[in-house]
This record gives C-alpha cells, structure tokens and sequence, in this order.
C-alpha cells in the first residue's frame, strides 16, 4: 500500500513539471517576429523563422563576411579576419 502511495505521488510530481514546461513553450509560440520579440522570455531565430523560448544566443556580427578582403575592409563594425579559424572577428581591444 505504501509502494502504491509513492507511486501516485511521483506521476503526480511528474506530470506537474511537464505542465510547467509546456505552458513556457506555449508562451512562444506566436508566429509574429515583433510579438515574440515583445515577450521577455523569448526569442526570435531568423534562421529558424520561429519565436523559442529563452535569450538568443550571442553571435559576433563580423560573422557574416565570408571572404577576407571584404571583413577588413568593415570599418563599420571593427572586424578582423582571424588566419587560424578561417573566420571574419570582431577585434578585441
């Protein structure tokens, strides 16, 4: 009797925290980029084209250029082209 009491007890607890976790993936499910982006508890992902929950992930905007004479050529943004990783880099000061 008391292995069925613990029993009932943990699909309890259980199926309380999938509650909490669907109802946080709910909130961001909205399919307008400015809405999510509203939400403090979402994000929008460009790549994606979806709203998710939690803060993006940082991603360096020197990034996007592929090629090297067009990452040094960015005075805009201060990027460096990095000879070791193959990638255009933000400098660091």
């Amino acid at each position: 009797m008391h292995g069925l009491v613990a029993i009932v007890i943990a699909l309890t607890l259980a199926l309380a925290a999938s509650v909490v976790e669907t109802s946080a993936a709910e909130e961001c499910m909205i399919g307008d980029s400015a809405l999510c982006l509203a939400n403090p508890n979402c994000h929008w992902d460009g790549e994606k084209r979806g709203c998710y929950p939690g803060s993006a992930q940082h991603q360096d905007a020197c990034a996007v250029h592929g090629d090297q004479t067009i990452c040094d050529g960015d005075t805009t943004l201060g990027c460096k082209w990095s000879a070791e990783a193959k990638v255009c880099e933000t400098k660091k000061n």
